[in-house]
């Protein structure tokens, strides 16, 4: 992995990396002051121990589940230099995910959480020469819940952590990743230091700046603070100041206004160009000496999400744009990810012609959010909290202690334009106490006093109703909730967050793993035919969403670009990154500049053209063919429109007088006043749409976790730990009121009353 040093660095002595590998031994979980018990191994310097310990299965097994049983000690040697210095401090970049310091025996501070840098002044624990580091590192597994049901509230989840155990597709059962991930520095310092810069920009130039400052010399300092922001692509256009500053000892927070003249705007890449600016800031002494410096990169941009009960409209530097999403996670250890893999997934989700990425219930190394920035890609930021979590006070303010480490952490990337702070808290209808207690309403009240210039949702998914606070949707037509992905035509949503399908992973990459094949290789010879559903299913949601533009809909979030493991998931690309059949139809049907065929899966209603681009195409014409399945052509015909700039729009009626059920194949294109061909689409058997695939969504592997579709021993995740009592009821009859209840179509104040009820019996 290529690492980059921390931003903040004290120029008198550069940052010290504490490179090469960790020894490791296990140690008791639950007795902090045993001694530990298991034999010195080494591993490497920025790994999860997953894949460091069990390189050929990093994926399922009981041996993934006993390493959380343990704690881990980690130790290194390091040697102090010697030089002068009245600081000194440790910066740990990621551990995951409670961590626990000593220098030289001494105990040095503690840390909870997998993704946010922490650093510990250590000035009074080292000493000349040799100095030994010790981090205590666990991750448990939350404890069973007698009254859960598999897998949405089998546990009460107590990590502030997205990335573990994430249900059938996502992340296997035996995953909590855990481990010393990122790199540890050495900072030594004279004492004062530029910790942070909180950017934020307006679309005339100006540019406020917060920084925070430590002087912990003892004594008032007193200085310049120095800074210049200039664009990257052109250095010599700039602007500068500088400021006499006395600080006293203690931490400070120092406002400082800049403005740019005629600022050039980072626009998403399907709006503009991703402009992006430079920030170096210095502290210098009385005698000119630097004592701080630090580096940032930000944009001059401005995001609003226009909220009504009628339709949401996001706004980016005043403009509307409509979102064309997917989520991702760039891996299931995130250790394992490094630039080139996550520049590699960016094209790839900008060749799809996506405009946003979701990153999906967890923070993704800082590489992502640069590469972000650079490419004009949106990002959805998802917080840490998935499905059920505790509701304790204690959890409360722990996740808060995250949520403003995170907002800190990213807020000054142009990228990044939605906060959002828990995904699918009311999975299970009947448990609300998240988004109606704790700590959900917390959460929410304080990122949108922390940033107030980005939209904050409460959370993702199954909270339609309350469009102030969220509002966006997950559906799983055709997928989890119905056998007909056709079924979204008659629902029109403001902004849907999550839809797709499951499909296997490429043949070549399930024979990699005997056990995974063996469980999928009933398979063999129709993968395709899965891919193929998928396609369909991507192709006909995403063009209602985008005919949706013309009235409600702010955009699409497809679930997801990218499977983490080898399996069946929901991503239109898979582990290897082999392509799966959906991910040509995402492609496809998000293009900027597209032309559709509206249709409910039996007969066509009218042709339809929706252009995310600022692009006027005056005098243009829509071409169509339809010809029945040895190649015949049944109808043809064309219609002159203005394509109007960033708008859908409906062109003309598909009232056609041919037999929907010998129509096997339609062409659309659209050309410009001169003929030049703009776009063009296709469907096969449009009338005809695959139903859902035997066996989905209820054949389950309980040690993959994941679907197999009609594996003939698989058992039914409708009968896999569940009430005893629930048994009585007959399979089919479970499984299909189980697709209804996942729908959670009825009132919130029903389910309110409900999820009432349903603490009082379980209390």
């Amino acid at each position: 992995m290529t690492i980059s040093p921390p931003r903040t660095s004290e120029i008198l002595l550069p940052p010290i990396r504490l490179s090469g590998d960790w020894r490791v031994r296990s140690a008791p979980l639950n007795a902090p002051d045993a001694p530990p018990t298991g034999d010195w191994i080494s591993v490497p310097e920025c790994a999860h121990l997953q894949p460091a310990l069990n390189p050929d299965r990093p994926y399922w097994g009981s041996h993934l589940r006993a390493i959380n049983e343990q704690a881990w000690i980690y130790e290194r040697v390091f040697s102090l230099p010697d030089v002068a210095y009245q600081r000194a401090r440790l910066r740990f970049e990621g551990v995951d995910y409670f961590a626990t310091v000593w220098v030289n025996g001494q105990f040095a501070g503690e840390h909870e959480g997998h993704f946010a840098p922490f650093n510990l002044d250590v000035t009074r624990l080292l000493r000349p020469g040799e100095n030994r580091l010790t981090v205590r590192v666990t991750s448990p597994w939350d404890a069973p819940n007698p009254h859960g049901t598999y897998p949405t509230d089998h546990v009460i989840r107590g990590l502030v952590k997205g990335l573990y155990e994430h249900g059938e597709g996502v992340v296997p059962p035996d995953v909590n990743p855990i481990g010393i991930w990122r790199p540890v520095w050495l900072l030594l310092d004279a004492g004062v230091s530029l910790d942070r810069v909180r950017i934020r920009t307006a679309l005339d130039g100006q540019v406020d700046l917060r920084y925070t400052i430590a002087n912990m010399t003892g004594e008032t300092w007193q200085g310049r603070l120095e800074l210049r922001a200039f664009a990257e692509d052109d250095a010599d256009n700039g602007v500068a100041a500088a400021r006499e500053i006395s600080l006293p000892p203690g931490v400070h927070h120092v406002e400082q206004t800049l403005h740019i003249h005629e600022p050039r705007l980072w626009w998403p890449w399907d709006h503009g160009a991703p402009n992006l600016y430079g920030l170096e800031t210095t502290l210098t002494g009385v005698d000119g000496a630097t004592l701080s410096a630090q580096q940032e990169t930000f944009g001059v941009r401005t995001v609003r999400l226009e909220r009504a009960p009628d339709r949401f409209t996001y706004v980016v530097n005043e403009r509307p744009l409509f979102v064309r999403g997917s989520s991702y996670m760039p891996a299931i250890y995130l250790s394992q990810a490094d630039r080139e893999s996550m520049a590699r997934d960016v094209m790839l989700a900008r060749e799809a012609n996506l405009n946003l990425l979701r990153v999906h219930v967890h923070v993704s190394p800082p590489e992502l959010y640069d590469l972000c920035d650079r490419a004009g890609m949106l990002v959805w930021q998802d917080f840490e909290l998935n499905w059920v979590q505790e509701t304790s006070p204690a959890f409360e303010q722990r996740a808060r202690t995250m949520l403003s480490e995170m907002i800190d952490l990213l807020g000054n990337h142009p990228s990044v334009m939605t906060w959002a702070c828990h995904n699918e808290p009311t999975m299970v209808f009947a448990r609300r106490q998240n988004v109606e207690k704790s700590p959900d309403p917390a959460l929410y009240a304080q990122a949108t006093e922390q940033d107030p210039t980005r939209p904050v949702f409460i959370c993702s998914g199954q909270l339609e109703g309350d469009w102030k606070r969220a509002g966006d949707v997950h559906t799983y037509y055709g997928a989890l909730w119905t056998r007909r992905y056709t079924d979204i035509y008659k629902h029109h949503y403001r902004l849907n967050t999550e839809f797709g399908f499951e499909a296997p992973a490429a043949e070549s990459t399930l024979r990699l793993y005997p056990d995974l094949w063996d469980s999928l290789s009933h398979l063999e010879g129709g993968i395709e035919a899965l891919w193929a559903y998928q396609a369909e299913l991507i192709q006909f949601q995403v063009e209602h969403f985008r005919r949706l533009r013309a009235t409600i809909c702010g955009g699409y979030v497809h679930f997801w670009l990218a499977d983490l493991v080898p399996q069946v998931g929901c991503g239109v690309i898979d582990a290897r990154r082999e392509l799966k059949g959906g991910y040509d139809a995402l492609r496809r049907a998000s293009q900027p500049l597209h032309v559709a065929l509206e249709h409910d899966g039996r007969r066509p209603r009218a042709l339809w053209i929706f252009n995310d681009t600022t692009a006027h195409h005056p005098n243009a014409t829509v071409r169509w063919q339809a010809r029945d399945a040895t190649g015949n052509l049944l109808l043809e015909g064309q219609s002159t429109c203005d394509v109007a700039p960033n708008r859908s729009q409906r062109v003309v009626s598909a009232a056609w007088s041919l037999p929907p059920e010998a129509c096997a194949q339609i062409d659309l294109q659209l050309v410009d006043g001169d003929g030049q061909v703009l776009t063009e689409n296709q469907y096969q058997h449009p009338f005809r749409p695959t139903p859902r695939p035997r066996g989905y969504p209820w054949k389950f592997h309980p040690g993959l976790g994941m679907k197999v579709f009609d594996h003939p021993d698989a058992p039914s995740l409708a009968d896999h730990n569940i009430p005893r009592a629930l048994k009585v009821v007959p399979l089919p009859v479970r499984e299909s009121g189980a697709e209804w209840m996942l729908r959670q179509r009825f009132p919130r104040w029903l389910a309110s009353r409900i999820a009432r009820v349903a603490d009082l019996l379980l209390s």
